[in-house]
């Protein structure tokens, strides 16, 4: 190849793979559905990716492996073929943490005949790149080639940054969802307790009696109708009041802001 189409090309690869990183990054920061996040991620790597290689992405789902996110049907048919068997190089990457190569299908000896089955969908050489959430193993980008030898130390190198970014993006989103969930838990538990504290002062005035008396009155009701505790609250108030209660602690508007 003449130097200036070789430079040309390096360059086109490189603009390739810093807007793929970008756009990988907006995926996983903008939205708390990892999953769908993933689904994208198959398109994206290969549209980044020297060749345009076909792409599966599968994460470990309920003891199971399951691809999340391909390029079409026929790469995920081929992630299936090993999640049947239960042997391949996606799944091996997964157990090492480790990436793995196949140059060439035809002459793989590895996995019983895994190998025959994926040649017989057409691809001769495939890469598993592992997906990390701090440090540990959660699922696999999986590149295949329809030529032997389609993974050079180049497309290579792409795909390990690929991977690696993507896992460092994986382990904040998944922190984020953990986040906000926490957050969203204190709120609901702010609210159920700014409820119970209204039916408390309700009963109270009612009976003429002390916030633990009031506390036992309810407790009382929520065992004998079987029924948590902050619903009995809410049934007290809307009773009271006529209106449905809001239940949102004046304090607790700054949480998770």
């Amino acid at each position: 190849m003449p130097e200036e189409l070789r430079v040309r090309d390096d360059e086109s690869t490189a603009y390739e793979l810093v807007s793929g990183m970008s756009e990988l990054t907006a995926l996983l920061l903008s939205t708390s559905d990892i999953e769908a996040s993933l689904r994208e991620l198959a398109a994206v790597a290969s549209r980044m990716l020297p060749g345009k290689p076909m792409a599966g992405v599968s994460i470990k789902r309920a003891g199971d492996t399951v691809t999340v996110g391909a390029t079409g049907a026929e790469a995920t048919r081929v992630d299936e073929i090993q999640f049947q068997q239960q042997t391949g190089p996606c799944l091996e990457a997964m157990n090492s943490a480790e990436p793995v190569l196949v140059p060439d299908v035809a002459q793989e000896r590895r996995w019983g005949d895994y190998p025959a089955r994926v040649m017989a969908h057409g691809i001769r050489s495939i890469y598993s790149q592992p997906l990390l959430n701090d440090g540990e193993p959660i699922g696999a980008l999986n590149l295949y080639a329809h030529a032997p030898n389609g993974f050079d130390a180049q497309t290579r190198w792409a795909i390990k940054l690929t991977g690696e970014h993507t896992s460092v993006l994986l382990t904040t989103a998944l922190a984020m969802a953990r986040q906000n969930d926490r957050t969203a838990q204190l709120r609901a538990a702010l609210a159920s307790r700014s409820l119970i504290d209204q039916a408390l002062g309700i009963v109270m005035g009612q009976r003429g009696c002390t916030r633990a008396q009031a506390f036992e009155i309810l407790r009382s009701a929520s065992q004998n109708r079987n029924v948590k505790l902050v619903r009995i609250a809410r049934d007290i108030i809307r009773t009271v009041t006529g209106a449905e209660p809001e239940g949102r602690p004046h304090f607790g508007e700054g949480i998770g802001q």
